[in-house]
């Protein structure tokens, strides 16, 4: 009786084990795609400083006037006046009707398209 306690518990013991090993395994494999994500994320934030000081740099007034005279003669451009901007009555309305075509395509689309339920 006593041999096969005792095989009881060694057998708990190795499966105690492996389950250990597993999880040991598994949050290591998670600590480096956390540490994989972190570094893209302060990759991605260092780009985003990067844009905004390129774009902050482009965007001065001083260096489009220079441009707009440098080329001057191939943008052609000219100063506007108040009454070409627009109010928001001005614009057109985009209209309510779709083509015949377009109708088929979307409702092809739609047939199509897998419904998902959330």
């Amino acid at each position: 009786m006593g041999r096969i306690f005792n095989l009881i518990l060694l057998a708990a013991m190795i499966v105690g084990a492996a389950v250990t090993y597993d999880m040991k395994h598994k949050a290591e494999l998670a600590a480096d795609r956390v540490a994989t994500l972190q570094s893209a994320i302060a990759k991605e934030k260092n780009d985003i400083v990067l844009l905004k000081a390129e774009w902050s740099m482009l965007t001065q007034p001083a260096r489009l006037q220079a441009t707009v005279e440098k080329y001057a003669d191939h943008f052609q451009l000219q100063p506007f006046s108040p009454d070409q901007i627009a109010t928001v009555d001005e614009i057109p309305l985009k209209p309510d009707t779709i083509d015949d075509k377009t109708a088929e395509r979307l409702a092809r689309i739609a047939a199509e398209a897998p419904m998902q339920i959330r």
